[in-house]
């Protein structure tokens, strides 16, 4: 893996006699900050493609969703919801495919040094997770200054739903890394299920859509934590008075994927915890 190739800060960052919480805490950002970097290595435009590739998947989302199928169509100012939903859900798909190679490309870094595997996995997230970050203040700064995201006291929840994506994302990236060392048809079977996800999370259309069709299926959709996370984060960014929270439209049922995230998050490192041992002899 290219990380590896240049990595020599990393492995500095290990040997260094610092305690055990400032070296790990130093290798994550080393690892971090050379994941980000190599993602745009040799490009024309470098960083730049990070703001550039979720503006171009909002402006294909709108065209062919709100423009043409109409999926936004009596929706309060749904443009701006398209663009909240589509980076948050850039950074699920983004932290989740990358950090499952994070254990698998790195065997020549693991077999070389000592460290806490899931240093590794985190670091893969931070990595996704600044471009999030550049996302979001953009998105932010953007839709405020033309008037379309109007921030009230609810919106101070918003911060505690990118907490939860974050948490399920780091579950998510601990469990998919330590299986797809040893079952790398999981990359595949990902991106089918990421697909699923997609549509069943009602990224490109409000999550209203679903209940005027079936109740039960809403319920169900509901659960579904991206679901969750992007129609609460519409609700307090967008307009609290317009689009409804998913505790208004589900219920107590909106408790559940907030307990399945935290659920993913405790089976992710325990898993990743049980199979670390076998890593090494499996790379």
């Amino acid at each position: 893996m290219t990380v590896v190739a240049q990595g020599t800060g990393a492995l500095e960052a290990i040997q260094r006699p610092r305690s055990e919480f400032q070296r790990n805490l130093n290798l994550v950002r080393e690892l971090s900050i050379t994941s980000f970097k190599l993602k745009y290595t040799g490009s024309a435009l470098g960083y730049v493609w990070s703001l550039v590739k979720p503006l171009m998947l909002f402006g294909i989302m709108y065209l062919v969703f709100s423009i043409l199928l109409k999926a936004g169509k009596g929706s309060y100012d749904f443009p701006v919801q398209l663009l909240i939903a589509i980076v948050a859900w850039t950074f699920f798909t983004e932290a989740t495919a990358t950090a499952m190679n994070a254990i698998a490309g790195n065997g020549d870094l693991i077999r070389k040094a000592y460290f806490p595997r899931w240093i590794l996995v985190v670091a893969s997230t931070t990595s996704s997770l600044l471009t999030f970050v550049i996302n979001t203040v953009l998105v932010v700064i953007v839709t405020f200054a033309l008037g379309n995201l109007h921030l009230t006291w609810v919106s101070l929840l918003a911060p505690l739903y990118y907490l939860e994506l974050l948490v399920l994302v780091l579950g998510l990236s601990m469990l998919l890394s330590s299986l797809f060392v040893f079952f790398r048809d999981l990359g595949h079977i990902w991106e089918i299920v990421s697909l699923v996800l997609f549509y069943g999370s009602a990224v490109v259309f409000p999550f209203e859509l679903i209940q005027t069709h079936s109740l039960k299926l809403a319920d169900l959709a509901g659960m579904n934590p991206i679901a969750q996370i992007i129609t609460d984060l519409r609700h307090v960014l967008v307009s609290p008075e317009h689009i409804p929270s998913m505790a208004s439209l589900i219920g107590p049922l909106a408790y559940v994927p907030i307990g399945i995230s935290i659920a993913v998050f405790i089976l992710g490192f325990a898993v990743f915890h049980k199979l670390t041992p076998k890593f090494a002899e499996s790379l």
